[in-house]
């Protein structure tokens, strides 16, 4: 038959009668049957979720396929077509000549092709499709389209069929219809797929793994089942009672890939299935994805058992670090190595088999540490017993609090000249150490030696809360009282830059305060009161001591009516603010002459 003919046929299909097809011509070709065939990868769905359809042409036979028209029928009440793939866009597809089609809402448009009652949005809905081929196609598999589908919220538990429906001549339906190239109608079957809606919750927590040809499931029940199903590569193997939750499948084949399935059942209503995949090597599953993170100055690992164990080991650097239980699927380590490259792995056991290994890789800085060069215990003072600390260390194996406070020229290593420049500047009017000097500070030169023991603060224990930046007092939403007669000036720097002409002022005896946000909104932070007792200063910043940026400052403030804060008081509003975000809040006096800019007060913080 022409191209031309073909075209024909297929464009008016819908309103041919069946018995005037027959008597064209179109005699069906005996023998093997080509087969319209639905798969899925679950016939048990739940309200609300999505799951796909294939339909294909199951041509096992080779015929010489060029034409077809099919019809794939569902009841509203159940389900919902959301997207579609057909020839020409689905992968592996052939090109389609011409391609008519009609799906319901939102895929389709509606049509006049066909039964109309198909797209009207209730009862009986399909998916028409009608397509001549550019070239003919023999191929055992022939992709014809992939439907998504959607169970309505609604749905109650039951079960509901994609299928075919029966020709229908009063709106030009005759039926499901394949052609090879001479027009010859091919002898063809349509597939039913029956699918059941549940709304009993799936199991979670699904892991299988396989040792010496044992294949062990485990699996948690979200509720209490009366029954629970096990399929292996499609068939029933067991039928448990609820609450066992593991299984084992016994003399597995060695090379098998073997395929799983669960569900569970509940008032004779099954679950979803869930499923997963084991390859029977005759070795311990391992655990799986194993990822190390960054928590904050400890490590975090986390990972996925296949299997219920009977232990998990961690070993870090290849050294056993610590032995969990079977359920284990995270662990911090709280004092982690630092400065370098650490390696951490897993290892599972069960039954005395042990699994192999599964490994990460992290590397921590070293965390930044307040400490005075030279003040090797950190105890605020410079005196014989530091540099006798660091001899010690070096030739006796003594301990050493502080690493980068010994080393005095900040060179990154520790070594007998350290002790001696230190010695020399006590005693015989040396040089002084590097940076940080005489105040704490961080390390100016990051290297891998680190302090185990640094200072709270600029004196190294000899300072008072909030005196200093590294010292700041945490601070929540409301009213906090303090007091700054007897705080000391900080070195940090600061400007009038966005707060010019509110007469900014020296900063004097300030007080640092902690803020993290709780929540979004536009802050207002406020000493615009009768109880601050000075004239003050007010400066935020954001990031931390050691990388301050500076992002609103007040000297002289106004209150919410726009009059004049009392006593030169400050305020500052409407300074955005996202949740969880941090800053380092500084107040202090005006200056330092007369009777001097410090005292009592309290400040308040809120967030529209």
């Amino acid at each position: 038959m022409s191209s031309s003919i073909l075209r024909k046929l297929f464009t008016t299909l819908w309103m041919i009668p069946l018995l005037s097809v027959v008597g064209a011509g179109w005699t069906p070709l005996l023998g093997q049957n080509i087969n319209l065939e639905l798969t899925t990868t679950t016939t048990t769905v739940a309200p609300g979720e999505t799951f796909l359809v294939d339909l294909t042409v199951d041509n096992s036979g080779g015929f010489s396929v060029r034409g077809l028209q099919h019809v794939i029928s569902w009841d509203s009440a159940f389900l919902r077509l959301t997207a579609l793939q057909l020839p020409g866009e689905l992968a592996g597809s052939p090109t389609p000549e011409i391609l008519v089609w009609n799906a319901p809402q939102p895929t389709g448009t509606g049509g006049d092709q066909g039964c109309s009652t198909w797209w009207d949005g209730s009862g009986i809905e399909a998916l028409s499709l009608g397509l001549i081929l550019e070239e003919t196609s023999s191929d055992e598999i022939i992709p014809l389209a992939q439907m998504e589908f959607r169970v309505i919220g609604s749905a109650m538990n039951g079960d509901t069929t994609l299928t075919t429906p029966d020709p229908d001549l009063t709106c030009g339906w005759i039926g499901s219809i394949i052609t090879d190239p001479q027009g010859a109608v091919l002898p063809t079957e349509t597939d039913v797929l029956e699918l059941s809606v549940s709304d009993v919750p799936r199991p979670t927590q699904f892991s299988c793994g396989e040792a010496s040809q044992t294949v062990y499931l485990s699996w948690q029940e979200p509720v209490s089942y009366s029954t629970v199903k096990i399929a292996r590569d499609g068939v029933l193997i067991a039928e448990l009672p609820g609450g066992t939750q593991s299984y084992e499948d016994p003399n597995a084949t060695l090379g098998a890939e073997l395929n799983y399935s669960l569900q569970g059942v509940l008032s004779n209503v099954s679950s979803p299935e869930v499923s997963c995949q084991v390859t029977v090597d005759g070795l311990l599953e391992a655990p799986m994805n194993l990822e190390c993170f960054d928590n904050g100055g400890a490590v975090l690992l986390t990972w996925e058992n296949p299997l219920s164990y009977d232990q998990i080991d961690v070993f870090r650097q290849g050294s056993l670090l610590t032995t969990l239980t079977s359920n284990a699927t995270s662990f911090s380590d709280d004092q982690p190595i630092t400065g370098q490259s650490v390696d951490y792995f897993l290892r599972g056991s069960l039954e005395g088999v042990f699994s192999s290994t599964d490994t990460c890789q992290i590397s921590l800085p070293i965390p930044q540490v307040l400490f005075i060069r030279g003040d090797v215990n950190s105890d605020g003072e410079l005196n014989l017993v530091d540099p006798v600390t660091t001899l010690q260390f070096l030739f006796v194996s003594g301990d050493m609090p502080c690493a980068s406070a010994a080393d005095f020229n900040d060179d990154g290593n520790l070594d007998l000249a350290d002790a001696v420049n230190l010695l020399a500047y006590q005693f015989t009017g040396g040089m002084s150490p590097a940076a940080p000097f005489p105040m704490a500070g961080f390390d100016p030169t990051p290297d891998s030696l680190g302090c185990d023991v640094g200072c709270f603060d600029s004196t190294c224990g000899a300072g008072i809360p909030g005196d200093e930046c590294s010292g700041a007092i945490d601070i929540g939403l409301g009213t906090t009282p303090f007091d700054t007669s007897a705080m000391t000036d900080s070195p940090e720097p600061y400007d009038d830059l966005g707060c010019e002409g509110t007469l900014l002022g020296l900063m004097y005896s300030d007080i640092w305060f902690d803020f993290t946000a709780p929540s979004t909104g536009l802050a207002t932070i406020s000493l615009c009161s009768s109880e601050v007792e000075f004239d003050s200063d007010l400066v935020i910043y954001s990031g931390s001591c050691s990388q301050l940026t500076q992002v609103a400052c007040n000297g002289d403030g106004v209150d919410a009516q726009g009059q004049a804060c009392p006593d030169f008081t400050s305020r500052i509003s409407g300074l955005p603010m996202t949740a969880g975000e941090s800053f380092l809040i500084r107040v202090g006096g005006f200056d330092s002459v007369g009777q001097g800019e410090s005292g009592p007060g309290s400040i308040t913080v809120t967030i529209d």
